[in-house]
């Protein structure tokens, strides 16, 4: 069984002068290397030299969208709708135009204690973080664009699993899953998501490591199987622990929106792939769990302490709030 932790946190938000800092240091990768890491080339053409095959990303925008059907792409709620561009595998670029979007609902297993004391009861619904936006048009099959498959599968499956990670300017890199877990953003919107936590400054990750920083949320995130990747979710939030300053950067986690996703795009005569992936074997699960029960004990050891920080307006460095409770 999975640890699921109920947490209220802060958004990647379009911060220009954050985000300026950022990359000016090249805090977000381990070990950043344009030829390795940028999916494009100065002049926009292909990176021959990217680590990921360009022929299974046609589906994942240059920015802030992943299509799951010929009329259907997925971003984050926060970041909202955009006119999308995809890369065929030949180079070649192909804008289309977004018509209208829906916000996927989340209905809650268990009662979610807020960090004010208000309890939101299991079984009552409320707004994801993930949007669900339609195109104007089906994208071409002559196009080359391919839909991306979507992941299906449990909390449990993606505990320790390696996950690819779309920043800001098309940049790729990975981390690995630590935790999933229900959580409540500073918008109100509660969301299921999956976490990674920053363990290149522990002497931990590895060259392809990142962190998310401003300017990451709506970007994708994907796991390798069977030889294509799968759409996990996409980037929403970050969270420092003022007192160890160790970073975790959350994703939406599209698995548990599969059913609601399928019935939507289903409206419009279209599916969605999914495709499962397979439990880990005994050895990983022991091990996993195993280092779940330090991740606990470390993350009640620090929890962070103050009042609820709303969401800051664009121009103000975003602040995480207070709770970050086990209830597993």
């Amino acid at each position: 069984m999975s640890v699921r932790r109920w947490t209220e946190i802060c958004l990647v938000s379009t911060l220009l002068w954050f985000v300026m800092a950022e990359l000016a240091s090249a805090a977000t990768f381990a070990s950043f290397s344009a030829s390795r890491h940028n999916r494009f080339l100065g002049d926009d053409s292909l990176n021959p030299d990217f680590w990921l095959d360009h022929s299974l990303l046609t589906g994942v925008a240059v920015r802030r969208a992943v299509l799951i059907t010929p009329l259907h792409y997925v971003t984050a709620t926060h970041t909202g709708m955009i006119n999308p561009t995809f890369v065929a595998a030949d180079g070649t670029r192909h804008t289309y135009t977004a018509e209208s979007s829906t916000v996927l609902q989340t209905t809650l297993q268990n009662d979610l204690v807020l960090s004010g004391g208000t309890t939101l009861m299991a079984g009552t619904v409320h707004n994801s973080d993930l949007l669900l936006v339609t195109l104007d048009a089906p994208v071409p099959a002559s196009d080359g664009i391919t839909p991306m498959p979507v992941l299906g599968g449990g909390y449990f499956d993606m505990l320790g699993r390696s996950m690819i990670v779309q920043g800001q300017n098309s940049q790729f890199g990975s981390d690995t899953i630590d935790f999933t877990q229900t959580v409540r953003l500073n918008t109100g919107a509660i969301t299921e998501s999956v976490i990674y936590r920053w363990d290149h400054p522990l002497g931990g990750g590895g060259t392809d490591e990142l962190t998310l920083v401003g300017g990451d949320s709506g970007e994708g995130s994907f796991v390798e199987h069977g030889g294509e990747y799968l759409f996990t979710g996409t980037n929403m939030g970050i969270y420092t622990d003022p007192d160890t300053s160790e970073k975790f950067s959350f994703n939406n986690f599209v698995s548990p929106y599969v059913d609601l996703i399928a019935s939507e795009v289903a409206a419009d005569g279209f599916s969605i792939r999914v495709i499962a992936v397979p439990e880990p074997s005994m050895a990983l699960a022991m091990l996993t769990t195993m280092g779940f029960v330090w991740g606990r004990r470390r993350t009640k050891r620090s929890q962070p302490h103050g009042r609820v920080r709303r969401a800051k307006p664009s121009d103000a460095k975003p602040r995480a709030s207070r709770e970050l409770v086990d209830r597993s």
